[in-house]
């Protein structure tokens, strides 16, 4: 069984709805495992189990081995007393789409222009400047498997001490996303390190937002143009925004304590949209299931579109151990791929077997706020993630 892997970042009348996609050549998986037949209705009922249980809505989805169909089901609303949620909606995948920018860089280290040891001040001179003694080793690699030590950027501390850092400026601050990624990775390598770089295990988005700046150096282009160029052989178009005009992200300790998600404020803001390496992709269950399906494939043995470097490493990991946006675990004796998300009121969380036969994920627009080692929401999620891969 896997956990909660993910530090969090800072009733309901129910509307139950499901869609499911188009067959196409979904027959053969149905053939070989008749079972499927009843996987959209599973969907749906962890996804209606999942908003009795308090989440405003809840999005569940199953994808086989031909990942010809998806297995989708859907429940609750897009908005407290809105609309039902039909499950074709935009959501915030957070930390999901670290493995997006982890395979954009593998993309670019197979073009030459990166290595996976490549150094921060190698691409990013200006940074040696300021940076503790302690990250002059530090490489791409590390960065992106949470091996860099650097810190982890994920709480509202974090965020209210690099505020204060920022109103001690008097020089004129970046106005382009690029520079203020190079500004806050400066700042960030100027931090102890909150573990033993190239040794500890610190989940960092600080280390994917400066792994994105080392990219953007590399090539030249933002990391947006980066990634659209990267997904859209994929069929994929990630969107990045603050808030949707369509789904409502809540966030609250109890499912009797929810409140809209409404931004970080005026002068955070855009210093957390220069995150958005970390993971800030908003994409439809449908677009992501093509993400997965990438992914399936290639750990198949089949044609896909995703850099070679990058399915090796996946190929590799083993329960415990973590690389380029994927965490090991393990369900009924099989080795998976896993990951949550959580930001801007919205959660979810992904298993992928490693053999690619399965994925399942689960996407909601509740954020359990509540301390301890697994919120609310995320034992929601992983507990009905498990039965979903256990069946």
């Amino acid at each position: 069984m896997f956990a909660a892997f993910l530090p969090r970042r800072s009733l309901l009348a129910l509307g139950l709805a499901a869609i499911l996609s188009a067959c196409g050549g979904s027959q053969v998986d149905e053939i070989r495992n008749p079972e499927l037949l009843t996987e959209t209705q599973a969907a749906r009922d962890e996804a209606e189990a999942g908003v009795k249980a308090g989440l405003v809505g809840a999005v569940f989805a199953t994808q086989a081995e031909s990942t010809a169909k998806l297995y989708l089901g859907a429940a609750g609303l897009r908005k407290q007393a809105g609309a039902n949620l039909q499950g074709d909606e935009a959501f915030h995948l957070a930390s999901m789409s670290k493995s997006m920018t982890a395979a954009l860089a593998a993309q670019w280290v197979e073009k030459g222009k990166l290595r996976w040891d490549s150094k921060p001040a190698e691409l990013l001179p200006e940074l040696a400047a300021q940076m503790h003694p302690a990250y002059a080793q530090i490489t791409l690699a590390q960065l992106l498997n949470h091996r860099a030590g650097l810190v982890p950027l994920d709480s509202a501390e974090g965020l209210e001490d690099f505020g204060a850092y920022l109103a001690s400026q008097t020089a004129p601050l970046p106005q382009t996303d690029t520079g203020r990624r190079r500004f806050l990775s400066a700042y960030l390598l100027s931090l102890p390190p909150a573990g033993q770089p190239g040794q500890d295990f610190v989940y960092s988005n600080a280390g994917y937002t400066l792994a994105g700046a080392m990219l953007e150096a590399a090539t030249g282009q933002d990391f947006e143009t980066l990634l659209r160029e990267f997904t859209a052989p994929l069929g994929l178009h990630p969107v990045w925004q603050t808030l949707s005009p369509v789904t409502q992200g809540y966030e609250g300790e109890a499912p009797g304590k929810l409140q809209p998600f409404t931004g970080f404020g005026a002068e955070l803001q855009p210093w957390v949209d220069a995150i958005k390496p970390s993971g800030d992709v908003w994409l439809s269950p449908a677009e992501y299931a093509r993400w997965l399906a990438e992914h399936q494939r290639a750990l198949q043995g089949q044609g896909h579109g995703l850099p070679a470097s990058y399915v090796q490493n996946l190929r590799s990991i083993r329960p415990g151990d973590y690389a380029l946006g994927w965490a090991g675990g393990q369900v009924k004796g099989q080795t998976v791929l896993f990951h949550t998300g959580a930001s801007n009121g919205f959660m979810g969380m992904v298993v992928l077997r490693q053999d690619g036969q399965r994925a399942h994920f689960a996407l909601t627009n509740t954020f359990g706020t509540n301390a301890g080692p697994s919120d609310w929401v995320t034992t929601i999620l992983n507990d009905s993630l498990v039965r979903l891969a256990s069946r």
